[in-house]
Protein backbone atom coordinates (compact mmCIF):
# COMPACT_ATOMS: atom_id res chain seq x y z
CA UNK A 1 0.00 0.00 0.00
CA UNK A 2 2.79 2.35 0.99
CA UNK A 3 5.66 2.78 -1.59
CA UNK A 4 8.96 0.43 -0.67
CA UNK A 5 11.36 3.46 -1.05
CA UNK A 6 9.93 5.97 2.02
CA UNK A 7 11.93 6.48 4.78
CA UNK A 8 10.83 4.42 8.15
CA UNK A 9 9.86 7.73 9.71
CA UNK A 10 7.36 8.71 6.92
CA UNK A 11 6.05 5.24 7.16
CA UNK A 12 4.83 5.80 10.71
CA UNK A 13 3.62 8.97 9.66
CA UNK A 14 1.78 7.42 7.30
CA UNK A 15 0.23 4.35 9.38
CA UNK A 16 -0.48 6.89 12.26
CA UNK A 17 -2.68 9.29 9.88
CA UNK A 18 -4.54 6.43 8.14
CA UNK A 19 -5.14 3.46 10.60
CA UNK A 20 -4.93 5.83 13.92
CA UNK A 21 -6.35 8.98 13.53
CA UNK A 22 -8.45 9.27 16.58
CA UNK A 23 -5.47 8.20 18.82
CA UNK A 24 -1.99 9.98 20.06
CA UNK A 25 0.87 8.59 17.81
CA UNK A 26 3.17 11.71 19.24
CA UNK A 27 4.57 9.84 22.08
CA UNK A 28 7.94 8.78 21.73
CA UNK A 29 9.85 6.65 24.47
CA UNK A 30 13.46 5.45 23.92
CA UNK A 31 13.74 3.00 21.15
CA UNK A 32 10.17 2.07 20.57
CA UNK A 33 9.41 3.09 16.94
CA UNK A 34 5.43 3.30 17.42
CA UNK A 35 3.51 4.14 20.63
CA UNK A 36 -0.50 4.43 20.29
CA UNK A 37 -2.32 5.77 23.36
CA UNK A 38 -5.86 6.87 23.54
CA UNK A 39 -5.69 11.22 22.51
CA UNK A 40 -6.88 14.24 25.92
CA UNK A 41 -5.32 10.86 28.51
CA UNK A 42 -6.05 12.39 32.12
CA UNK A 43 -4.18 9.25 33.94
CA UNK A 44 -0.84 10.52 35.32
CA UNK A 45 0.41 6.57 33.94
CA UNK A 46 -0.14 6.71 29.75
CA UNK A 47 -1.97 3.93 28.84
CA UNK A 48 -1.36 2.53 25.71
CA UNK A 49 -2.75 0.47 23.16
CA UNK A 50 0.16 -0.46 21.14
CA UNK A 51 4.02 -0.26 21.08
CA UNK A 52 5.54 -1.42 17.71
CA UNK A 53 8.40 -1.86 15.86
CA UNK A 54 8.61 -0.18 12.15
CA UNK A 55 10.51 -1.15 9.13
CA UNK A 56 10.81 0.41 5.57
CA UNK A 57 10.49 -1.86 2.29
CA UNK A 58 8.49 -4.66 2.41
CA UNK A 59 10.65 -7.77 3.07
CA UNK A 60 10.56 -7.27 6.57
CA UNK A 61 10.03 -10.78 8.64
CA UNK A 62 7.44 -9.90 11.49
CA UNK A 63 9.03 -12.39 13.98
CA UNK A 64 12.34 -10.43 13.48
CA UNK A 65 10.56 -7.14 13.92
CA UNK A 66 8.81 -8.17 17.39
CA UNK A 67 11.99 -10.31 18.58
CA UNK A 68 13.96 -6.89 17.94
CA UNK A 69 10.82 -5.15 19.64
CA UNK A 70 10.83 -7.06 22.72
CA UNK A 71 14.44 -7.52 23.01
CA UNK A 72 14.35 -3.28 22.98
CA UNK A 73 11.21 -3.16 25.76
CA UNK A 74 13.49 -5.35 28.05
CA UNK A 75 16.52 -3.68 27.47
CA UNK A 76 15.46 -0.38 29.30
CA UNK A 77 12.38 -2.83 31.47
CA UNK A 78 9.97 -0.46 29.60
CA UNK A 79 7.48 -2.57 31.08
CA UNK A 80 8.49 -1.80 34.57
CA UNK A 81 8.56 2.44 33.70
CA UNK A 82 5.68 2.44 31.35
CA UNK A 83 1.91 0.42 31.73
CA UNK A 84 2.46 -1.80 29.12
CA UNK A 85 0.35 -1.83 25.91
CA UNK A 86 -2.44 -3.98 25.01
CA UNK A 87 -0.70 -4.99 22.17
CA UNK A 88 2.92 -5.51 20.99
CA UNK A 89 3.02 -4.52 16.58
CA UNK A 90 5.24 -4.95 13.88
CA UNK A 91 4.88 -3.19 10.09
CA UNK A 92 6.17 -2.37 7.06
CA UNK A 93 5.14 -0.93 4.09
CA UNK A 94 2.46 -3.81 3.22
CA UNK A 95 2.04 -5.15 6.29
CA UNK A 96 1.40 -5.12 10.08
CA UNK A 97 0.68 -7.40 12.44
CA UNK A 98 -0.79 -7.21 16.41
CA UNK A 99 0.18 -9.51 19.20
CA UNK A 100 -1.12 -9.37 22.58
CA UNK A 101 1.09 -8.00 25.09
CA UNK A 102 0.31 -10.70 27.43
CA UNK A 103 1.44 -13.39 25.49
CA UNK A 104 4.94 -12.52 25.62
CA UNK A 105 5.20 -10.93 29.08
CA UNK A 106 6.76 -13.89 30.60
CA UNK A 107 9.85 -12.73 28.46
CA UNK A 108 10.56 -10.28 30.64
CA UNK A 109 10.43 -12.27 33.74
CA UNK A 110 13.71 -14.14 32.52
CA UNK A 111 16.61 -13.64 35.33
CA UNK A 112 19.28 -15.58 33.14
CA UNK A 113 19.02 -14.05 30.24
CA UNK A 114 20.88 -10.59 28.79
CA UNK A 115 18.92 -8.01 28.01
CA UNK A 116 22.24 -6.04 27.13
CA UNK A 117 22.55 -6.12 24.15
CA UNK A 118 21.70 -4.23 21.06
CA UNK A 119 18.23 -5.19 19.89
CA UNK A 120 18.83 -4.83 16.23
CA UNK A 121 22.14 -7.50 16.39
CA UNK A 122 20.29 -10.19 14.85
CA UNK A 123 23.09 -12.03 14.92
CA UNK A 124 23.76 -12.37 18.87
CA UNK A 125 23.42 -15.03 20.85
CA UNK A 126 20.34 -13.48 22.77
CA UNK A 127 18.80 -12.45 19.71
CA UNK A 128 18.56 -16.14 18.23
CA UNK A 129 17.17 -17.33 21.45
CA UNK A 130 14.92 -15.25 22.03
CA UNK A 131 13.59 -15.66 18.26
CA UNK A 132 13.65 -19.61 18.77
CA UNK A 133 11.40 -19.00 21.94
CA UNK A 134 8.95 -16.86 20.52
CA UNK A 135 8.22 -18.12 17.19
CA UNK A 136 5.85 -20.55 17.92
CA UNK A 137 4.06 -18.12 20.17
CA UNK A 138 4.38 -15.27 17.29
CA UNK A 139 2.83 -17.46 15.09
CA UNK A 140 0.18 -18.80 16.26
CA UNK A 141 -1.33 -15.54 18.62
CA UNK A 142 0.03 -12.49 16.23
CA UNK A 143 -2.83 -11.22 13.54
CA UNK A 144 -1.57 -10.16 10.37
CA UNK A 145 -2.69 -7.70 8.25
CA UNK A 146 -2.18 -6.42 4.54
CA UNK A 147 -2.80 -3.01 4.14
CA UNK A 148 -4.30 -3.06 0.73
CA UNK A 149 -6.22 -6.47 0.99
CA UNK A 150 -6.89 -6.30 4.53
CA UNK A 151 -7.95 -2.22 4.62
CA UNK A 152 -11.42 -2.76 6.42
CA UNK A 153 -10.59 -5.33 8.73
CA UNK A 154 -7.83 -4.02 10.07
CA UNK A 155 -10.20 -0.85 10.81
CA UNK A 156 -12.45 -3.04 12.91
CA UNK A 157 -9.59 -4.50 14.34
CA UNK A 158 -8.79 -1.19 15.69
CA UNK A 159 -12.16 0.13 16.16
CA UNK A 160 -12.91 -3.18 18.16
CA UNK A 161 -9.51 -3.19 20.42
CA UNK A 162 -8.50 0.14 21.26
CA UNK A 163 -11.05 1.07 23.91
CA UNK A 164 -9.98 2.89 27.29
CA UNK A 165 -11.72 0.32 28.79
CA UNK A 166 -9.17 -2.77 27.11
CA UNK A 167 -5.31 -0.23 27.83
CA UNK A 168 -3.68 -1.23 30.67
CA UNK A 169 -3.48 1.18 32.97
CA UNK A 170 -2.16 1.01 36.51
CA UNK A 171 -4.44 3.01 38.69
Amino acid sequence: MYPHNIREEELKNKVAKDFFSGFDSTKINDNIDFWICPKDNLFTQVASYLWAEAKRGNKADIIESFVQLILTIGKKSLQNIFSPPSFLGAFDCEKIAFLPYNSIMHFFSQNDFNWNVRPSDHESKEFKQLYAESKSIIESQSLLFYFSKDNKALKDFIKTNFILENAHINR
